[in-house]
């Protein structure tokens, strides 16, 4: 990335994004940014990380991780999630629909014509129709993909699953009955794969509901798949107008990251809040009188003996970090719980530069 600063890396890319910063200890403030699991910011990767990054490329939610005696506040955001079927037929097709009135990209994997045509007619994004295994090679698989294997015949599971198993993927996910089910581990197995993975095969595919009919059965999956969807938290990272704040911003402001939850805070871990020496703010990080509050309490250009006070009301217990930046290490029940700040100048448009 040359010496470009990370306002440009989240800027110039798209991806599975995910932001560590260490919240105490000697490394207090060290941030690094993952992009599908690999570091893509700072340029140079200070040391320390080196054995945090392991237990980094593993995460799948937003929070708190302990790694090698470190409490790590961990931002995954960005990742688009991305449905994968492979198998037309009815139950394929009603899948295919489902996952497009919920708003889910679709991609079909089917080797007969026909069946392709009707996974198309149901909506499917885009359609491979092709043997199972010469089109799952053109599918990369990623921390937000989730696969559908509801083919015709065993043979056809097995080509699906022994190279979907070889992929980065959400949620894997095969029809049949328990019988079958073990007799797929078996023979995956034998094959060589991963035991993890294997274990992690949903099979038979779907919440136990009772489903009989093909849209019932497409039901269950979907329900299925939202909820590990809808587990895997994801912050809401750096919106456009934050972004664009940060890109003009040339004055000392004040960017508030909420890191911990308690009680009926509205806001979620990862909000953010920019707050300009004018007193106004982009974005929130506690809603209603908080927020308000904090755009007219920080006209005091930012003078940190006067914002102290406003943000012990926001936040708890406020204190200078290292590098002159001010952080929050705690909270109460009734405040917007746990919150990291950073004290923005000329040279430090985004976080951490």
């Amino acid at each position: 990335m040359g010496n470009r600063s990370f306002f440009n890396a989240l800027h110039d890319r798209e991806g599975d994004f995910l932001l560590a910063t260490v919240l105490e200890g000697p490394a207090q403030g060290e941030r690094v940014l993952l992009r599908n699991t690999a570091p893509v910011w700072p340029e140079k990767l200070p040391a320390f990380w080196g054995k945090h990054l392991p237990a980094l490329a593993a995460v799948t939610s937003s929070g708190i991780l302990k790694s090698a005696g470190q409490r790590i506040f961990v931002e995954r955001f960005g990742a688009a999630p991305q449905l994968v079927v492979c198998g037309g037929g009815h139950v394929g097709a009603s899948v295919v629909r489902l996952a497009k009135l919920l708003g889910l990209p679709v991609t079909a994997l089917e080797d007969r014509p026909e069946f392709a045509e009707e996974l198309r007619q149901a909506g499917a994004d885009a359609v491979l129709c092709l043997p199972f295994a010469e089109g799952l090679a053109q599918i990369p698989g990623g921390q937000e993909t989730y696969f559908v294997v509801v083919t015709r015949a065993h043979s056809c599971d097995i080509a699906c699953l022994r190279s979907i198993l070889q992929k980065p993927a959400a949620y894997v996910g095969m029809m049949g009955s328990r019988k079958r089910a073990a007799l797929v581990h078996t023979q995956l197995a034998e094959l060589g794969l991963p035991q993890e993975r294997i274990d992690a095969l949903h099979a038979p595919i779907g919440l136990s509901i009772g489903a009989k009919t093909a849209q019932e059965i497409a039901l269950s999956i979907l329900a299925e798949i939202v909820s590990v969807k809808n587990s895997r938290q994801q912050t809401e990272g750096f919106s456009p107008a934050l972004l664009a704040a940060l890109e003009q911003q040339t004055a000392p402001a004040v960017l508030a990251t909420i890191v911990g939850r308690h009680g009926s805070t509205p806001r979620e871990e990862g909000s953010k809040m920019l707050v300009l020496p004018d007193g106004s703010a982009v974005g929130s990080v506690g809603g209603g009188v908080t927020g308000g509050a904090a755009g007219r309490g920080s006209a005091a250009a930012l003078g940190r003996q006067r914002l102290l006070p406003l943000l012990q009301l926001l936040f708890g217990d406020v204190v200078l970090g290292q590098r002159g930046d001010l952080r929050v290490l705690g909270g109460t029940a009734d405040r917007a719980g746990l919150a990291l700040l950073q004290v923005l100048g000329q040279q430090a448009r985004a976080v951490g530069v």
